[in-house]
């Protein structure tokens, strides 16, 4: 009896001491993990692969929608042209951390799609504009089907209008080195680039866009009738923050590889920020105040814009 009730007094224990474990484990695995160092996904170091689209579906497309789409130059013929600018270090803000996987990912991604990238990192605001203005004169436009302007940095709104942060930006001192998104507009539209008449401009911001106030007048001034075939997508709404992964890059952009990839065969553009935006929406890491929510504003997409990779 009495070694049967030790081993008893020992089994008891053991069971003790398991059941003990999973909770300290448990505890372990549930401590709230800071957003900005959590991946989106556990394969977000993956090499990346882009679908293909299939001549079969190219030709099907253009057969049926040739009337609501953006007609596609011929691959042998055409030269597509991407700007992408990212400002990473700054003299009076946080560096962006991650910024350099965005701007790493998003090449990749547009050269992927054929386009020709022309890269800038770490300007004030005057030569955003500057180099906004200079891609925007390139002749090569001419012989391209569509173009891709891409910005990574810093941001608020100032005045209601979405200012992108130069190097130099001090919120406290020196709040003019900026270049705002309206100037994109103004530079590709069709009064100053006449070689991008009737073809489609895809606008990509990640950044901020600063605190809204509630009492706020919000202009609604009429779009010019020389702004036409822009769909401008950007990574948050006005007076909302856009998250970045300090090692992997910000969620917008990855979001965007991610659907791009498995969906720009088949997809049109819309569809595909569609995508995005749902993506965002239910990811399980935002929720409240910490919502990711991208949005698209000031769009002129009279037509379905398909990028057929590959073709």
């Amino acid at each position: 009896m009495e070694g049967r009730g030790r081993d008893e007094a020992m089994k008891r224990n053991q069971d003790e001491q398991r059941a003990a474990q999973p909770a300290v484990q448990q505890e372990t695995r549930s401590t709230p993990v800071s957003v900005e160092e959590q991946p989106i996904q556990s394969d977000w170091k993956r090499p990346f692969s882009i679908i293909p689209s299939s001549q079969e579906f190219k030709k099907r497309i253009l057969t049926e929608k040739k009337n609501d789409i953006y007609m596609p130059k011929d691959k042998s013929q055409r030269k597509r042209l991407a700007l992408l600018i990212t400002n990473i270090k700054f003299k009076h803000l946080k560096k962006r951390d991650g910024a350099e996987e965005d701007e790493k990912n998003m090449e990749w991604l547009l050269e992927a799609l054929g386009y020709s990238v022309k890269k800038h990192r770490n300007l004030c605001g005057w030569q955003i504009d500057d180099a906004v203005k200079d891609f925007a004169a390139l002749p090569d436009h001419e012989d391209s089907d569509s173009t891709f302007v891409v910005i990574m940095s810093h941001g608020e709104r100032i005045k209601n209008k979405d200012a992108i942060a130069g190097v130099n930006h001090d919120p406290k001192n020196n709040t003019s080195d900026v270049f705002f998104v309206d100037e994109i507009f103004t530079c590709l539209n069709s009064e100053n680039c006449h070689d991008l008449i009737d073809k489609p401009k895809v606008i990509l911001i990640q950044a901020c866009r600063g605190e809204h106030t509630e009492g706020d007048e919000i202009q609604s001034d009429a779009i010019p009738h020389t702004e036409k075939d822009f769909i401008p997508f950007k990574s948050c709404l006005p007076g909302t923050s856009a998250y970045r992964n300090p090692v992997y890059g910000s969620f917008f952009i990855m979001y965007i590889v991610e659907v791009f990839c498995k969906w720009a065969h088949a997809e049109h553009v819309m569809e595909l920020f569609r995508k995005v935006t749902l993506r965002m929406e239910n990811d399980p890491r935002f929720t409240g105040v910490k919502k990711l929510m991208p949005c698209i504003d000031r769009m002129s997409f009279p037509k379905h814009f398909y990028l057929f990779p590959g073709l």
